[in-house]
């Protein structure tokens, strides 16, 4: 559970640092969004090495669960915005509330995580389940080399 709880942390760490620095139109350019998808179909083509039968029961279930992880990825960003509206005007009983919150949002990302590998090891042997999660972490590092080899170049100009 440590290890999930981990995952999901590093993961929103990840997901928050490149959303946050990237302008605001490309976040919200369907185009943007398609070029990520692609690249991480392409990263974990390249890394798991699913068959064609195996991709057709994996894909349908990895995308509902990036669905319920980017939702409470999205909890998570609203707690924080509440955080940056009331920086000042917050009572010690709403901070409570939002820190629990926060947590609880960690502990069902865990949850979710952890639902989600057992429905991958009905799908693939274990060894590509174990590659999946290594692909994510490539695709995550991949996207962070991208975000700062942009922001050289931002700084550059």
């Amino acid at each position: 559970m440590k290890k999930l709880l981990l995952i999901s942390v590093i993961s929103f760490i990840a997901t928050v640092g490149f959303s946050q620095n990237k302008p605001k139109p490309d976040r919200f350019n369907p185009e943007f969004w398609e070029s990520i998808k692609t690249k991480r179909i392409a990263v974990f083509t390249e890394n798991i090495g699913l068959t064609p039968p195996e991709a057709q029961q994996f894909w349908p279930v990895y995308n509902a669960f990036d669905k319920e992880r980017m939702d409470l990825m999205q909890k998570r960003r609203a707690l924080e915005e509440k955080l940056e509206e009331g920086k000042t005007g917050l009572t010690d009983t709403e901070y409570r509330k939002i820190a629990n919150d926060f947590v609880a949002t960690h502990m069902e990302e865990a949850r979710v995580i952890e639902s989600y590998n057992t429905k991958y090891l009905k799908i693939l042997p274990a060894e590509k389940v174990c590659k999946l999660y290594q692909a994510e972490r490539k695709f995550r590092e991949s996207l962070m080399q991208e975000f700062r080899k942009n922001q050289g170049e931002q700084k550059e100009k």
